[in-house]
């Protein structure tokens, strides 16, 4: 008795090779997907410990600048660069200070300079003056400071109302 013919079962070696290549591109959109997820997160991550770092910073100088009670003579304040202060509340000659070079704001007390934040890309210091006691002499009315972060990229500012009237400087 002669058999008949039954279909074999299985792939054939085309339909493998197809199935292998699909499931290589679905690999590759995949592994592409994943990559610039994990780029993404990374770089907000980065971005916001940086912006934290610069408004952590920004409070320390306002609230440094807050309580100024006298500039000294012998150094007096460069506009964009320095400020040097005695405070009422706070011990010794402090100092804040950018240096362009490095991008690095400096807070020191006397002499001891400390790095207060890197990568600053611009930095604005300035002072505005009134006669706030009417007394004929003006004094400092509101400092502003200003900065920009090379990664952030955002402003940073503040305007300080220093709480003693300190003498305009000359």
């Amino acid at each position: 008795m002669i058999m008949p013919k039954t279909p074999r079962a299985g792939f054939v070696l085309i339909e493998l090779v197809a199935t292998l290549v699909l499931v290589g591109i679905i690999g590759a959109f995949a592994g592409l997907f994943l990559y610039t997820g994990i780029n993404g997160f990374m770089a907000s991550k980065r971005n916001s410990e940086t912006a934290l770092a610069a408004q952590v910073a920004l409070d320390r100088i306002s609230a440094e600048l807050r309580h100024i009670s006298s500039l000294p003579a012998a150094n007096p304040p460069v506009a964009n660069t320095s400020i040097t202060y005695l405070s009422k509340d706070l011990p010794g000659t402090r100092r804040i200070r950018y240096d362009s070079g490095a991008g690095i704001i400096y807070f020191s007390r006397d002499g001891a300079e400390n790095p207060l934040l890197d990568n600053v890309a611009t930095f604005t210091l300035a002072w505005d003056s009134a006669n706030m006691d009417n007394a004929g002499g003006d004094e400092i009315s509101t400092i502003s400071i200003g900065f920009t972060v090379t990664d952030v990229g955002t402003q940073f500012s503040a305007r300080i109302h220093p709480r003693f009237l300190i003498p305009k400087p000359s």
